[in-house]
């Protein structure tokens, strides 16, 4: 019952909600991996459709769109900045609202991008309402042990990343470990994570990078022809080309417990697996389109679009 109510939304996160996007994050939707792009500005406007676990009609809690906003820059070819809106519309309940924003930040240690495990530390301030409902991450447990007494005010969380990420050809292998620090609340922290899998389906433009470097004088016309952004031919694609999948990816996300109680039962933690298709319209848009679907019974079903401008 509930994924057949998310499966009739999917038309509605296209037309109803603002359509979303992921690019910061490649493919991603939670999951970041080691790339930064310098110079490069890029706009992202999210929209998930909802099928919570449980409804709640005293919370108001029913099948919602939950929109996110956020521009980025790439300042160097190792550091990132970002700044994010967010907020969300109870279709159940017709009840909505903006709930906040997010600052974030990444560095890449490394310059050379040929390591093993390249690794990225990410900050991330947030500044949001208790019922922000858009997921961006996760993390926690559900049964609230733990958890100090919640005070109704808005959350200040500092949001801590460690990002180990490699590209194999064209797979790349990303994996996150997650701290959200409460710091209205002595200091406690949820734990989660985020393992990413992405498969270009056609030459990716991170690995003709590390090509250039090695032959300068490839920087003609030749090479050009050859190569276009994100490894799509130069020019426009063809009418056809234009809705192939440009890669394809998968996500497995969840929560491990608090700084107080770590782990616990399986069933009370929330875990996700996102299947995950990018296209590649033009030369400076991608459009996302996955689903999330929740492994525990304290999980939500999750329909997850995106949009991203490249500038």
């Amino acid at each position: 019952m509930r994924m057949s109510v998310v499966a009739l939304a999917v038309a509605g996160s296209m037309v109803v909600g603002p359509a979303l996007a992921w690019a910061g994050n490649d493919i991603y939707f939670v999951t970041y991996n080691h790339h930064v792009e310098k110079g490069e500005t890029e706009l992202m406007v999210m929209n998930d459709f909802t099928e919570p676990a449980e409804r709640s009609e005293e919370e108001k809690l029913g099948g919602y769109f939950s929109n996110m906003l956020e521009l980025e820059y790439g300042v160097t070819e190792q550091f990132a900045t970002e700044v994010m809106l967010e907020g969300f519309e109870d279709v159940t309940h017709s009840y909505g609202k903006f709930t906040g924003f997010r600052w974030e930040n990444r560095y890449r240690l490394l310059k050379d991008k040929n390591w093993f495990l390249n690794p990225m530390l990410y900050m991330e301030y947030e500044d949001l309402d208790p019922k922000t409902r858009f997921k961006m991450e996760v993390s926690g447990r559900e049964d609230g042990k733990g958890e100090p007494p919640e005070e109704d005010q808005r959350e200040r969380i500092m949001e801590t990343r460690l990002v180990l990420s490699r590209d194999v050809g064209r797979l790349n292998v990303a994996f996150n470990w997650i701290n959200e620090t409460d710091m209205r609340r002595s200091g406690f922290t949820d734990f989660g994570y985020a393992l990413g899998l992405r498969y270009s389906l056609s030459d990716h433009h991170h690995e003709d990078e590390d090509e250039d470097d090695e032959h300068p004088a490839d920087h003609s016309a030749s090479h050009l022809a050859h190569h276009g952004r994100h490894g799509l031919p130069a020019g426009q694609p063809t009418l056809a080309g234009r809705w192939k999948p440009a890669a394809i990816g998968v996500e497995l996300f969840g929560g491990l417990g608090n700084s107080r109680a770590f782990g616990g039962p399986f069933e009370m933690q929330p875990h996700y697996l996102s299947p995950i298709l990018m296209f590649h319209p033009s030369e400076h848009v991608m459009i996302h389109v996955g689903a999330a679907f929740g492994l525990t019974g304290v999980s939500d079903d999750l329909i997850r679009t995106g949009i991203a401008l490249e500038f």
